[in-house]
């Protein structure tokens, strides 16, 4: 997460039958006539036979398409969620979310899957929990608005955290590029503040590690520092509910 202030904001073929039949010439006209009784009623029955097939395979009206208000609310459920699996299934297969994995400050971001699966386990490590408000169409993009804790604000009674949005481009049904702006206003001096002084004073080996810059203005993205966030981040707890 950068310090910099944001704005406020789930698609049957018709089966053809027919029949031919052969008919014998020099029969009786009685007899032809009769027989022709018993095809016109046979003719009859396989018409209405074929008719009630035809009416039972012909393929019900197609549901309605996913709006793109329902893939951006999906994909934001599962992102709060912490479920990789289920919000890359609203993903295109070319969509840009170096913006999204971005948004924690990480440096060299290529926006892949495996960079976005360390992000979510990240902001699980650091006690985030995310409560959404609602998603609107603007212009060309869903703007999804939410509060937030993170560090475990909420065990330390602060919090949550409003100003914060999601945008998404939806096209042809899933999401082709995916930002995420943090409303830091509160936030920073209440919680992301005091908790870098606390790890540069008290943990000053593991700050490099957590942190993308001497600044402590962004997290670092890897195992390692994921660790490291869960483990110091309830520790932190543990002391400020000491106090």
């Amino acid at each position: 997460m950068t310090t910099q202030k944001a704005k406020h904001g789930p698609r049957p073929p018709e089966r053809l039958h027919s029949s031919r039949r052969r008919w014998s010439f020099g029969v009786k006209v009685g007899v032809f006539a009769a027989a022709t009784a018993i095809g016109l009623v046979g003719c009859s029955a396989t018409a209405d036979r074929s008719g009630a097939d035809n009416a039972t395979t012909t393929a019900p009206a197609g549901a309605p398409e996913t709006t793109a208000l329902e893939v951006a609310t999906g994909f934001v459920d599962a992102y709060g969620a912490f479920d990789v699996e289920r919000a890359t299934t609203y993903l295109a297969d070319d969509a840009d979310i170096a913006p999204l994995i971005e948004s924690i400050g990480a440096a060299g971001v290529q926006g892949t899957v495996e960079e976005f699966r360390q992000l979510i386990s990240l902001l699980e490590a650091q006690g985030y929990q995310q409560m959404l408000d609602s998603c609107e169409e603007e212009a060309a993009a869903v703007r999804c608005t939410f509060d937030f804790h993170l560090i475990r604000s909420d065990e330390v009674g602060r919090g949550p955290f409003s100003g914060s949005y999601f945008d998404l481009t939806v096209r042809d049904g899933q999401i082709a590029r995916a930002s995420k702006h943090w409303g830091i206003e509160e936030f920073s001096p209440q919680m992301w503040e005091p908790f870098a002084s606390w790890v540069s004073t008290t943990h000053p080996e593991d700050a490099p590690v957590m942190y993308a810059d001497g600044n402590f203005s962004a997290a670092r993205l890897s195992n390692e520092s994921i660790r490291l966030w869960e483990q110091l981040s309830r520790e932190y707890v543990a002391v400020e509910t000491a106090n």
